[in-house]
């Protein structure tokens, strides 16, 4: 095998390693209390389940994401965004460490970690799914 092939492959396991790693990370979120995720977006603590989209505005996938999001927020009035650019301390606390991650909320704990861009179907789905 040729050095590019080498350098190929070695490239490949380091994003396949740390995109495991960020949904890893994510999922510790799993369980714990949306208490302080409360602090920051008030209008959580009036409804049972939600979404929290958080996000970055320099993100490619995030921009292309975000228009779905705020449909979606509409529509249910149970979708809240959360630019972690300005809130990093927070999205380091719950373990976020990519964009687009969205958290679904539910009885003020955090139930479900979804890394990376999702289609507005499932989320409204998991809007609507009971925990």
């Amino acid at each position: 095998m040729d050095l590019t092939g080498v350098i190929t492959i070695g490239f490949v396991a380091v994003v396949l390693g740390w995109m495991l790693y960020n949904k890893l990370a994510a999922g510790r979120a799993v369980g714990k209390s949306a208490e302080k995720l409360q602090e920051e977006i008030p209008e959580l603590g009036s409804t049972d389940r939600a979404l929290v989209y958080c996000y970055s505005p320099n993100c490619p996938p995030c921009r292309n994401m975000t228009p779905h999001i705020d449909k979606l927020a509409e529509e249910t009035g149970k979708v809240f965004k959360l630019d972690i650019t300005r809130n990093m301390e927070l999205a380091q606390a719950i373990g976020i460490r990519a964009t687009p991650t969205t958290l679904i909320l539910d009885g003020g704990e955090i139930r479900k970690v979804l890394v990376g861009v999702k289609p507005p179907k499932l989320l409204k789905q998991e809007l609507e799914t009971t925990a």
